[in-house]
């Protein structure tokens, strides 16, 4: 009997002992199974790190009225003020639509696995153009006011500088808000003509102009959505509203519309005075792609919860140390877009011309010649850049008018305008910091510091002639006149200027850079600014490296200086894509 309550327990044992080692057996099988799931699921991702990109869209306006408004300050004969005044008012339906394109640097950081903020700046450019006209007959007692009213708006570049904050919809997809700040030049010109028929004696009269330009600031809010092809690029499609303020241009702006009788000794016989009022909004639309740098993307697959407390995988290396001297040399073309406004000798001039005007409406083929050269040795670098362009237009015109039955007139004009463009600058830099990817041998991040001067030229030949005709039968008048007339005058300046450079290796050969700096501080210019973004790709071919350049630059010029009491100024935005080759030896 105890023989058999033995075996029993042995049996019992036997049993308890190969269920704990059945468990203890899946336990490590379901461990290292659960091992090999980790292993083979993918590591998050993370939105964090630092961008540029480059965008593209369409604006349209949100406001689309210019009102013009003639008001009659004097009249020396009875019925013309009103018809004048009245012939000089009304609202037009100027819409303000384009294209625009520029781009974009900005810094995300994902705080939890869901939500991230950032701030992103961008510069577009191109031109976005709107007006119309109108005309008008007002009939009095004497006669009639017979006026044509033109008018234009411009939005020459619009710039921001928002925050973000997204919603990780996926991993790969963000949703987000976004709002800022908002900058932009805007400009703004019309032109008031008017002639009176009178009965009695023939009246001239000068239109009233108006052309003005201002950097403003103002607000914008908008939303889009960003979904990341690989780790580093993205594509987003983005929604923006902008509100750059009214703008009333009255007096002060707008020059006085009069008119001068003729048989009276020229005396001014009536004089008007107009105010234009309009409003600088409107949506944007745009399309941008974006590529993150590998040293600013911390490793996701540290923490699953809060990607971006994760260590970033990089390091800063020596900066370069080579002793060996090298020289770069890139010719380059700029496709040059002015935007802005000219004041030679007080007198207002809008200078908005693009490629498109320069190869389309210029009298002879433009010249012009662009180029750089950088000397290396160590983390030392010396630079000079040299912008030079001619533009030629010419024109002529014939006039004829008939102010009353028996007078007539005519003037023919004819005008040649050249413009020529000088922008030379250089410098001296020093590599600050370099840092690259732990796993990676070629890629690599560096920041340079830079100090230089700029110096800038803008010339400006004008020649005008004309012939005038007018004959009167029952005053027995036949006349005939020629006159021209020259303007030659220039405006030069020498800023001080300092900046920085980044410069990011993707890989061997695979090179993109980024730079911008300020001067004038009042020495030269007011103030300027400049921002140049580029793809520099290079080959290694016997020793020599060759390379192309493809990008975008960007330079703001703010100048006024007074002469014998007259003002000359210039406050414009030069930008157009570069193109160029490189060669470095």
């Amino acid at each position: 009997m105890a023989r058999m309550c033995l075996k029993g327990m042995h049996f019992k044992a036997l049993i308890i002992f190969s269920m704990i080692n059945l468990f203890f057996i899946n336990a490590v099988l379901a461990s290292e199974s659960l091992n090999k799931k980790k292993q083979n699921v993918p590591p998050l991702f993370t939105w964090t790190g630092l961008y540029v990109g480059f965008n593209t869209g369409y604006t349209w306006t949100a406001s689309a009225p210019l009102n013009i408004a003639t008001y009659n300050l004097y009249d020396a004969f009875t019925g013309f003020g009103n018809a004048s005044s009245l012939g000089g008012t009304g609202t037009i339906n100027g819409q303000l639509n384009g294209f625009l394109s520029g781009a974009q640097l900005g810094y995300n950081w994902q705080f939890s696995e869901k939500f991230i903020v950032g701030m992103e700046a961008d510069l577009q450019g191109a031109g976005v153009r709107g007006g119309g006209g109108f005309g008008t007959i007002i009939s009095t007692i004497n006669g009639s006011a017979v006026t044509s009213v033109r008018v234009r708006r411009n939005l020459e570049y619009l710039s921001t500088i928002r925050g973000r904050f997204g919603y990780a919809v996926t991993p790969r997809f963000m949703a987000y808000v976004t709002g800022g700040l908002a900058l932009g030049g805007i400009n703004a010109a019309g032109t008031v003509r008017q002639n009176l028929t009178y009965v009695y004696s023939p009246y001239l009269g000068d239109p009233a102009k108006v052309d003005f330009y201002q950097n403003r600031t103002g607000w914008t809010v908008g939303a889009g959505g960003e979904y990341a092809l690989t780790s580093n690029t993205s594509v987003k499609l983005q929604y923006s509203y902008f509100d750059l303020g009214d703008v009333s241009l009255s007096t002060s702006s707008f020059s006085p519309l009069y008119f001068t009788n003729l048989l009276a000794n020229n005396a001014v016989s009536l004089v008007d005075t107009s105010t234009l009022s309009t409003k600088y909004n409107g949506h944007y639309l745009q399309a941008g792609l974006n590529y993150r740098f590998d040293a600013t993307i911390p490793d996701p697959s540290q923490s699953a919860q809060r990607p971006v407390f994760s260590k970033a995988q990089y390091e800063l290396i020596e900066k370069t140390t080579s002793q060996n001297q090298s020289i770069k040399i890139i010719p380059y073309l700029w496709a040059l877009n002015t935007n802005g406004n000219l004041v030679i000798n007080d007198k207002s001039l809008g200078n908005d011309t693009s490629i498109i005007d320069a190869i389309t409406k210029s009298s002879s083929f433009p010249l012009a010649f662009m180029g750089r050269a950088e000397i290396t040795k160590g983390p030392f670098w010396a630079y000079s850049d040299f912008a030079f362009a001619q533009l030629r237009f010419s024109d002529s015109i014939l006039i004829t008018r008939q102010p009353v039955v028996d007078i007539a007139l005519a003037t023919s004009l004819s005008g040649h305008l050249r413009q020529t463009l000088g922008i030379g600058e250089g410098g001296i830099g020093y590599e600050v910091a370099k840092w690259k990817l732990l796993n990676s041998t070629n890629s690599y991040t560096s920041v340079d510091g830079y100090i230089g001067a700029r110096y800038g030229y803008i010339g400006l030949n004008l020649t005008a002639g004309a012939v005038a005709a007018a004959n009167s039968q029952l005053l027995n008048v036949q006349k005939i006149g020629a006159g021209t007339v020259e303007i030659t005058n220039k405006i030069q300046w020498l800023d001080p200027l300092v900046g920085l450079r980044m410069r990011h290796s993707v890989s061997a050969g695979q090179n993109f850079e980024l730079r911008g700096d300020i001067g004038g501080f009042g020495v030269g210019t007011k103030f300027t600014w400049q921002t140049v973004g580029a793809y520099v790709p290079e080959i290694d071919y016997d020793g020599w490296k060759i390379g192309g350049l493809i990008g975008y630059r960007a330079l703001s010029i703010d100048y006024s200086n007074w002469e014998n009491g007259k003002q000359n100024a210039f406050n414009a935005i030069l930008h157009g894509p570069i193109v160029g080759v490189s060669l470095k030896i």
